[in-house]
């Protein structure tokens, strides 16, 4: 969604700020202060159980919104500057990538290796187990390679270690393309069905700490 963030909100709009504290995903509530350009706004700092949240210069934060006919917008922001104008304690962030609608297919997608299992799943039943790799992961779902062909629709429960931790989330098979040049023959689209949103907020956490290392390295 190539929109200026001009276009969309102006000083008094209501926000949420999304933060990424290493184990969740916090979601607190702000507003504008000031449009400052087409790319920068600067907001309140968000109070998080009574308190002020002390987001740090260089962090990155997602910036979430509704509006009409447009239902909730996101965009990935960096913190550039605090400043305090009275009692009022001010962040000023940039947008670093579009304006994305909240829907599971626009969910930031990293590029990532990761060994993992599918656990095929039928009638309620696992049937078989099946090893793959990851190509890259969402909050909406993955995509991997296998040596085995799925079938479009087949259910599965996606085991993934991030972190130390193993996840499952149960996905849906959307594509399985076959890969003739590669001795891994098949590349899947999965989307996920059934996520609890403590799990999905720690795929995004996951996301959101390796784009930041990649970041640092200049790589993204």
């Amino acid at each position: 969604m190539d929109i200026k963030i001009s276009d969309l909100l102006k000083i008094g709009d209501h926000i949420e700020i999304e933060i990424d504290n290493g184990e969740s995903f916090l979601k607190m509530k702000s507003n504008v202060v000031s449009v400052v350009s087409d790319d920068r706004i600067s907001v309140a700092m968000p109070i998080y159980k009574g308190k002020l949240y002390p987001i740090s210069v260089g962090q990155i934060v997602n910036i979430v919104f509704t509006k009409a006919n447009k239902g909730r917008i996101y965009f990935p922001a960096e913190a550039l500057d605090r400043m305090e104008k009275g009692n009022l304690k001010i962040l000023v962030v940039k947008k670093i990538s579009d304006l994305k609608s909240f829907q599971r297919r626009n969910f930031f997608r990293l590029n990532i290796i990761l060994n993992m299992n599918l656990e095929i799943i039928e009638k309620g039943v696992l049937v078989k187990t099946i090893p793959a790799i990851t190509k890259d992961i969402s909050g909406g779902g993955l995509r991997v390679i296998a040596k085995e062909k799925l079938s479009k629709h087949t259910i599965v429960k996606c085991k993934i270690t991030l972190d130390n931790e193993v996840v499952e989330p149960f996905g849906e098979v959307v594509r399985c393309d076959p890969q003739p040049d590669s001795i891994i023959k098949y590349d899947l689209g999965i989307s996920f069905t059934a996520i609890d949103e403590h799990i999905r907020s720690k795929i995004i956490s996951f996301i959101f700490k390796n784009q930041r290392k990649l970041r640092k390295k200049g790589l993204i």
